[in-house]
């Protein structure tokens, strides 16, 4: 008994997920010392200092992460609303300096729309739990004002970001039992509000939420196809030169077949512009083949089906819609890079969450990852102490029999 009651002070939460951190990170090292070869030569130094840079950021996001595993579930939810106070502030502050994405802060770049990601997850699983959400009028004040004004902001900077963040409001309220005709009614105001912003954008001639010419563009050159027959010299040029990363992407994998060229020997590392983050995949694909390609999918469908234990294991509302929200937020935007990097999707911008080169996103996601596992140390703790109760209770009887 006394050792169980010892054991509860050490480190819990799932093993595969610990273990899959470790894998992550290994990976990562791996591919950014390869894939930031040209933007070392363009800032006159060795990809080895990108190397000790991704170390560095993935110590503070391991430290970020240990100290999110520890906080108890109760912090979390007074947490939430101050995370999603902080967030709508963060993203108002690149429009205040005139910034699109970010803004940087004692020399460190901030990107505030990773922040909110991660707070509209803990604050929509906190007023779900805390609040009835009888009427229509609660649930548009406490659920689509906030999270509209995440929306309304993030897309100013990042039209993927704001869709990711969209979708995985619906995901929420779907599988968290709100009233479905609430949901029902999200999804016209959701359109309308695209739509206000749209006119806005047209009449301030692209000053204000510019991002939806740059994401138009990006659609049409994806859906439109091929077709440069008819193309002048100069808009054949524009094409190709608007269409490059993801050519550069395609080829990437193509060149790495089955086995891949082996690490360190990309050729497209060179030549693909932000080969160390927005197409990291294409790199990973290019060096360890479609086998390596694969292992790296597989690697998040494990990471997804073992937060789904862990949210089965939960009892209540608020720790099941964090695992949840958290480990669909890690995996769709996995799989979002991995689609754009194959060409399924047109270009995002998203990178590869715990292996593109750090910054804001590494050490965010990290932070996902501690809160997931706290949730798992509360289930392990819990049951922990129970068995030892039990056992105090079975004790006597044995004695005296």
């Amino acid at each position: 008994m006394t050792e169980r009651l010892k054991n509860i002070g050490k480190l819990h939460g799932d093993r595969v997920i610990w273990l899959l951190i470790l894998f992550f990170a290994m990976i990562s090292m791996a591919v950014v010392y390869s894939a930031t070869s040209s933007l070392a030569y363009r800032h006159d130094t060795t990809p080895f200092r990108y190397l000790i840079d991704q170390a560095g950021f993935y110590i503070a996001g391991f430290a970020v992460l240990l100290v999110c595993y520890r906080i108890p579930m109760k912090w979390y939810r007074i947490l939430s609303y101050a995370a999603m106070g902080l967030s709508i502030i963060l993203l108002a502050v690149p429009v205040a300096v005139g910034q699109l994405r970010s803004f940087t802060l004692l020399g460190i770049p901030i990107h505030p729309a990773e922040i909110a990601k991660v707070s509209t997850v803990l604050y929509l699983a906190r007023i779900i739990e805390a609040s009835p959400l009888s009427t229509f009028k609660e649930y548009a004040l406490k659920i689509l004002l906030p999270v509209g004004m995440v929306c309304a902001l993030a897309m100013l900077g990042s039209m993927s970001a704001t869709l990711i963040i969209g979708i995985l409001t619906l995901i929420i309220l779907i599988c968290s039992g709100v009233r479905r005709d609430f949901i029902l009614w999200t999804i016209p105001i959701a359109v309308g509000a695209v739509a206000v912003a749209f006119t806005i954008s047209i009449v301030s001639g692209g000053k204000i939420f510019s991002r939806f010419e740059t994401f138009g563009q990006r659609i049409e050159r994806h859906f439109s196809g091929d077709d440069t027959e008819d193309m002048s010299e100069a808009e054949l040029a524009e094409y190709n030169d608007k269409t490059f990363q993801a050519d550069q992407a395609r080829e990437a994998i193509q060149l790495g077949g089955i086995l891949g060229r082996g690490p360190g020997n990309s050729i497209k590392r060179d030549v693909l512009p932000n080969a160390y983050d927005d197409y990291i995949y294409a790199i990973i694909i290019e060096e360890y083949g479609l086998l390596g390609g694969v292992a790296v999918i597989i690697l998040y469908l494990w990471f997804f089906y073992r937060c789904m234990k862990i949210a089965r294991a939960c009892t209540r509302k608020f720790p099941v819609i964090v695992v949840l929200g958290l480990s669909t937020l890690i995996t769709m935007q996995a799989f979002l890079h991995i689609f754009v990097n194959i060409g399924i999707l047109p270009v995002t911008g998203q990178t590869l969450p715990m292996i593109s080169h750090g910054g804001t996103a590494l050490i965010i996601m990290n932070c996902a990852f501690g809160i997931i596992l706290s949730v798992n140390r509360t289930i392990e703790i819990k049951d922990l102490k129970l068995k030892t109760v039990n056992e105090k209770e079975e004790t006597p009887c044995s004695t005296e029999s």
